[in-house]
């Protein structure tokens, strides 16, 4: 059994303290005199601060060992109590027959279910039905008891995270959720040509002024938080990794909200560039118009775009685009990572005129009486300004049963360039 950490960094402390009460007195007797009134001072605190230290240990080191006793006498009698019932329950811990040979594995889940399968072999049934029913899955997550190996094949719930939140420029906050005051000016001057050299022109052409105006953009963070009321009785008797497992499931909610503010903020807060009917007539020229987008986000003057955000029908759209010797107009120009079983991840993107194309479930698909919309925009042009993510854990929220483990964090959308963010419209109830 592993050392308690906290009695580990008391025992730190106490050998800290004796150490330097030590060598307080081994400088004193190398240079033959007595402890000053000081040094006898500081001896004593640190003896002092020493039995306490070591008081607590020794009461904390007797209640690990009553608790290693009971836990032991626990396990006997429930070994002695599965051995005189052949029921097995959903609650039940993993009974280990098929851990790694290190972690006192002694048994092959493949070798039982061949020798379970061809030979009849009882006790093979028997181990395979006690894994099978430790590691099935009830309503409300009881049972989650996979062993080591079966961790990593969990299927978590299929989200797609972030896609687009990742493309924009991302402002970290730390834990600060108070407004961000991001300065701008607004007006500036001009320049004109002088009637003659050295004269200050007074009246038109005017070849100065104080034309200098400024202003500011607030992003305001928001508070999202979400939480799972989780049995004590799964925390309990399930393997470690299911407080993983469920952090893990709060982080990717975490992420797909965070990609819908996104994508939110931008159809939202972008510039109209033009709205379409249907789709009828307008197939043959989307094309065009994201050229046209272009051009309007060059016209601001901050940077070309570099990004198309669409939903993924908008997506398969555009790939279906054909040029007249039937050659795609939207090449797949990016791929998923590639390991041994094939690519990773869900994230379609493409290149349409020079601009990454993305696609994303934060971006709604246009289903009348819903208006269909996606925007070429300059990424740099849109702020996330994010926190860090606060994971906790309470107890007792509905009795003694129940542990509530959630997430909490602060998040901030602005489109701070709206002139850099073109949005089209296909309105779909036409």
């Amino acid at each position: 059994m592993s050392e308690n950490p906290y009695i580990a960094r008391r025992k730190a402390q106490f050998e800290a303290l004796k150490a330097s009460a030590e060598a307080v007195q081994a400088r004193a007797a190398s240079e033959d005199r007595d402890l000053t009134e000081e040094e006898l001072r500081s001896v004593k605190e640190q003896v002092e601060d020493a039995k306490k230290i070591a008081a607590e240990i020794e009461m904390l080191a007797d209640a690990e060992v009553r608790a290693a006793k009971v836990t032991e006498v626990t396990s006997k009698v429930a070994e002695a109590t599965e051995n005189r019932s052949a029921k097995f329950h959903t609650q039940d811990r993993d009974p280990g027959h098929y851990r790694s040979e290190k972690d006192g594995g002694r048994y092959s889940f493949f070798a039982d279910h061949f020798r379970a399968a061809t030979r009849g072999d009882e006790e093979a049934k028997r181990r395979l039905e006690e894994h099978t029913r430790a590691v099935t899955q009830a309503s409300g997550g009881t049972g989650i008891v996979p062993p080591k190996w079966l961790t990593d094949e969990y299927q978590p719930l299929a989200r797609q995270g972030r896609a687009v939140a990742n493309r924009v420029r991302n402002l970290p906050i730390g834990n600060d959720p108070r407004p961000l005051i991001l300065p701008k000016q607004t007006g500036g001057a001009d320049v004109s040509a002088q009637n003659a050299e050295g004269a200050n022109n007074t009246t038109n052409p005017v070849w100065g002024a104080d034309a200098y105006t400024s202003d500011k953009d607030t992003l305001t963070p928001a508070t999202y938080a979400a939480y799972q009321d989780v049995s004590r009785q799964l925390l309990d008797s399930s393997s470690p990794a299911v407080d993983l497992l469920i952090f893990g499931d709060l982080r990717a909610a975490w992420d797909d909200k965070v990609e819908s503010l996104v994508c939110a903020a931008i159809l939202a807060s972008g510039t109209a560039f033009k709205t379409v009917t249907g789709e009828t007539g307008w197939e043959t020229a989307p094309i065009d118009d994201v050229i046209d987008m272009q051009t309007e986000v060059a016209k601001d003057k901050r940077g070309p775009a570099d990004l198309l955000v669409c939903n993924y029908t908008r997506f398969g759209a555009f790939r279906k685009l054909k040029d007249g010797n039937n050659r795609p107009l939207m090449p797949v120009s990016r791929y998923n990572p590639q390991n041994a079983t094939g690519a990773m991840g869900n994230a379609l993107v493409g290149d349409i005129e020079g601009v990454d194309v993305v696609a994303s479930n934060g971006i709604p698909t246009g289903i009348a009486p819903l208006d269909e919309k996606f925007a070429v925009l300059r990424s740099q042009a849109v702020i996330l300004a994010e926190s860090d993510l606060l994971e906790f854990t309470y107890e007792q929220v509905a009795g003694p049963s129940a542990v509530r483990m959630g997430i909490w964090g602060y998040v901030g959308t602005l489109v701070r360039n709206p002139g850099s963010v073109q949005v089209l419209t296909i309105d779909t109830t036409a």
